[in-house]
């Protein structure tokens, strides 16, 4: 069987939560694939694959419309056995057995958090996505819940395989981490809280500084550090700032290296994560890898986390998180947080027994 997958997110430059999953699963494929013969992996990109055999991949050039034009061409004229897709978008021409990632949707919650057609894109792919697909793989429940509700999915197309996860190894020299820090303005054991993720409405930042303003004015040594690219609504986090009059006590760095975002993580006094809507939630396993205290929203994929969540909040209420951020501040302990359950390698398994079931 010939195994085709879009690996169009794979190795990105910059990863965030979709690229970090193409580079997971798509290596846990091909970790697998080493170990038997009946089956060949083929995977597509608009370039060239580096420590890639050249007779595992197919570099179809093109930019715009990639999956939908460049992708959906080869598959009309050279489609594999079953074609497994990562992210959301299922080529109009596509095999029959055709699986994909759908990891949330939460466009439909929260479709101010879109531009306009980003909106109109996420929900037609969807669409389409949900009457085309031979399978689709949902990282939880909630997800899970949320395809059937909002677009009448059969439940016998969805599939739950939960995201894992792996702690990357760090070396860094104790100059090194000083340097890092001396860079966000830091030194060892000041107080911060820490956010990590896209800064965009759904993640629910203005609020978050809304609840650091009001923590701020009895705990004036703390900072708050949101770490990540600006996304759809920033400008209204930027009028928080303004309004809340905290500027000088939030920090913005922008996207974070994997050597930032560790020393950040090593030294953080609680990790913030008060999003609105989430299909499963990598920064909770990142922060509990690092047994931080974590505050997190009370929203169905991350009550999945409880034995790792040591405070949960009402994401709409400001002085909920306000108060949360005061607990931990003041609590002297934290929950003990394992995630070695939360496994790639398991992922990869199920995955592939799914793609090569006849």
């Amino acid at each position: 069987m010939l195994i085709g997958i879009d690996a169009s997110r794979y190795r990105h430059s910059m990863p965030t939560g979709v690229e970090v999953y193409s580079d997971e699963v798509i290596d846990g494929l091909l970790t697998i694939l080493g170990n038997q013969k009946d089956h060949k992996i083929r995977l597509y990109s608009p370039d060239s694959l580096p420590n890639i055999p050249k007779n595992q991949q197919k570099i179809i050039p093109g930019s715009r419309l990639w999956t939908q034009w460049h992708l959906s061409r080869e598959m009309k004229t050279n489609p594999p056995d079953v074609l497994f897709v990562p992210s959301h978008v299922l080529p109009l021409n596509h095999p029959e057995r055709s699986v994909i990632t759908i990891h949330d949707v939460a466009f439909r919650s929260f479709p101010s958090a879109y531009s306009f057609f980003q909106y109109l894109y996420l929900d037609w792919s969807t669409k389409y996505a949900v009457k085309h697909a031979w399978k689709i793989v949902v990282p939880s429940e909630s997800t899970r819940q949320d395809l059937i509700q909002f677009y009448g999915c059969d439940p016998s197309k969805l599939i739950l395989i939960p995201h894992g996860f792996r702690p990357q190894p760090f070396d860094l020299s104790k100059e090194k981490e000083l340097e890092i820090l001396k860079k966000f303005h830091l030194s060892p054991g000041d107080p911060y809280a820490l956010f990590i993720g896209r800064l965009e409405m759904k993640k629910n930042i203005s609020r978050l500084i809304q609840a650091f303003a009001q923590f701020h004015h009895k705990h004036t040594e703390w900072q708050l550090i949101l770490g990540g690219k600006r996304g759809v609504g920033f400008r209204s986090i930027m009028k928080a700032l303004e309004r809340e009059d905290v500027l000088a006590d939030v920090l913005m760095p922008g996207y974070l290296t994997d050597n930032e975002k560790h020393v950040l993580m090593k030294n953080a006094s609680i990790f913030t994560f008060p999003s609105l809507s989430e299909g499963f939630g990598f920064p909770i396993l990142e922060a509990a890898s690092y047994q931080i205290p974590i505050l997190a929203s009370r929203i169905p994929a991350l009550l999945d986390f409880e034995e790792l969540i040591d405070v949960f909040v009402d994401p709409h209420d400001v002085s909920s998180m306000a108060k949360g951020l005061a607990h931990l501040a003041k609590s002297k302990s934290a929950k003990k947080k394992e995630v070695s359950s939360y496994s790639w390698a398991k992922n990869a398994r199920k995955l592939w027994n799914l793609l090569t079931h006849s």
